[in-house]
């Protein structure tokens, strides 16, 4: 049997949802005909994200220089491993056209291109980004890339009227069952068996909309003194978010849990979810949520693919923080016996096994 190679670009030393998807197929999909090697371009020596684990499953990780600290030396190198590689595809995870040479290096080396859209949306301030996301966009003219997007809205966001399938971003149902033992445990260990928990895991990024949320979080706990939030995950603005929780006197309210590997047990712990994104693609975290029975208070501003369950709701992230701080605790409050929502998410199409079946028959044909 012939081993099928696929080159992935896209991937961060950030433990965020594209690479979340990436390494969901890769962990399900059949390893003994099709393997995965990963391009990295982090700068300062910074792994990937789950690079022990790439390594245990098979994947070869090229690190090259980043395409700011040496754009010639990017290509150089990219162009070596493509040439060298034998690859069926590259395929490219991407939240812009601001990154080309992964699409015009493999079509000048007849390699076939995949082009997978993660977002809907950019920041209006990042100029040099979405002016070279306008430049690029001619690759989007070509016939022979494959377009693939995580939701309909992520796929009109960058390639327009051109054609492009859906591929949901499966996850592993059986790691998000919900668990009343496992909930009280983790009730117990962070001391919040009175309290009501709610939770962001995001990148602390302007994208996410955390100053939004923390202002909101202040008019919940004016309203709820049990009321805890919990914010997981890193990024540029945890100095920014540090000084807005002092400013908002929140301090013994709101704690940074950082980047973790338990966040299927935070979300059993937690009570409602808070995720007031300015865009997304198809946010991984929501459907991981739902999963786990978590009620969802949801940005409007996102693709409604992701409202799966009866428990995940729509948040006008337009409206003043005090309007959605009563809807927030009116959903906190609404008569519910939590439970196992796994079942509705494969239901749905959203299981990993599903997404898994349509790349493969992509990376065969």
């Amino acid at each position: 049997m012939v081993l099928i190679r696929i080159l992935q670009i896209g991937m961060t030393s950030n433990y965020g949802g594209v690479e979340s998807f990436i390494m969901n197929l890769y962990r399900h999909i059949d390893r003994q005909q099709i393997q995965f090697d990963f391009v990295n371009m982090e700068t300062h020596n910074k792994p990937l994200a789950y690079t022990d684990e790439i390594k245990q499953l098979g994947g070869h990780i090229f690190k090259i220089p980043g395409r700011r600290e040496n754009p010639i030396q990017n290509k150089r190198e990219l162009a070596d491993i493509i040439r060298n590689g034998n690859y069926q595809y590259v395929d490219n995870n991407v939240l812009t056209w601001s990154y080309s040479a992964g699409v015009s290096l493999p079509l000048r080396l007849g390699t076939k291109v995949i082009v997978h859209s993660h977002n809907a949306g950019m920041n209006n301030s990042m100029r040099m980004r979405r002016l070279l996301n306008f430049i690029n966009r001619r690759y989007n003219l070509n016939s022979h890339i494959v377009r693939l997007a995580c939701s309909h809205e992520a796929g009109k966001w960058l390639f327009g009227h051109k054609p492009f399938q859906v591929i949901p971003n499966g996850i592993n149902t059986q790691d998000y069952q919900f668990d009343a033992s496992t909930r009280d445990q983790y009730r117990r260990r962070f001391k919040v068996e009175d309290k009501h928990v709610f939770l962001n895991v995001a990148r602390l990024s302007h994208q996410k909309n955390h100053q939004y949320l923390l202002k909101l979080f202040k008019e919940i706990v004016k309203r709820d003194v049990k009321a805890v939030l919990f914010l997981v995950g890193e990024g540029e603005l945890h100095g920014q978010l540090v000084a807005v929780i002092h400013q908002l006197h929140l301090e013994a309210y709101v704690n940074f849990l950082g980047v973790r590997d338990d966040v299927s047990e935070l979300m059993q712990m937690s009570d409602e979810l808070l995720f007031p994104s300015f865009y997304e693609g198809l946010p991984i975290v929501l459907v991981e949520a739902q999963a786990t029975g978590l009620k969802c208070f949801a940005s409007n501003k996102i693709s409604h693919e992701v409202f799966l369950t009866n428990e995940i709701f729509p948040m006008d992230i337009e409206a003043s923080v005090q309007k959605n701080a009563l809807y927030a605790l009116h959903i906190l409050q609404r008569p519910y016996q939590r439970r196992d929502g796994a079942k509705e998410i494969r239901e749905a199409g959203y299981g990993v096994e599903a997404t898994a079946a349509k790349m493969k028959a992509i990376y065969e044909s």
